[in-house]
């Protein structure tokens, strides 16, 4: 799409023409800065749901009797996310545009390490699974993308869901939405009011 000015007609002119090669020749390969920024932005996210304070909340409780205990501190992430990340481009210590300029190959990077990251939630529910809400179904496939645990963790406090889908996940929406304001003033020096409107939304959405 971005070879083709976003546009799904000349996108699909050129794989109609190229085929599975051109779709090859076009796809962003990961590289060392987008595995780089990744890991830092990951670890950082970690840390923050492992060290802020927060309120205790206990879900529900499952057929098999298990309560899971979380630490309400997203709300404290989200600040500390924008905060630290406003802050590092503000006194000039990282310049959010190499984020915008290594996109594809950060998306390129995400979709094999997701692909990598669901291998190792499957090995880990079959040999080590974290509550008695795990099991297989029997089905290979099945077990693969539906999961094998229900309340994945690694050891006691670090819950996999709430990292990949309420930390690493949502918090890299609010990071995107300020890197592309960013890039778009340093480039032309206004935001368009589509932008402004789209990151407005995008804080709704994640917003407290």
């Amino acid at each position: 799409m971005v070879h083709a000015d976003g546009s799904v007609i000349k996108s699909w002119d050129y794989l109609r023409q190229n085929g599975l090669q051109g779709f090859i020749d076009i796809w962003p390969i990961p590289t060392a800065v987008a595995w780089k920024l990744i890991a830092c932005f990951g670890a950082f996210e970690a840390a923050l749901q492992l060290l802020l304070p927060g309120k205790r909340v206990e879900g529900p409780i499952s057929p098999t009797g298990h309560r899971p205990v979380y630490k309400a501190n997203g709300v404290a992430s989200y600040a500390v996310t924008l905060i630290t990340y406003l802050s590092l481009w503000w006194f000039g210590i990282f310049n959010p545009t190499i984020v915008y300029d290594h996109l594809g190959e950060i998306y390129s990077a995400l979709i094999f390490g997701s692909f990598i990251f669901c291998i190792f939630l499957y090995i880990k529910g079959h040999l080590a699974p974290s509550s008695t809400d795990s099991g297989s179904c029997g089905n290979i496939i099945i077990d693969f993308y539906w999961g094998m645990e229900l309340y994945p963790r690694i050891g006691k406090n670090f819950d996999i869901k709430v990292f990949t889908n309420c930390r690493f996940g949502m918090m890299s929406w609010a990071v995107l939405a300020v890197t592309y304001c960013i890039k778009q003033f340093c480039s032309h020096c206004f935001l368009t009011c589509e932008l402004k409107a789209w990151c407005v939304q995008v804080g709704m959405l994640i917003g407290p």
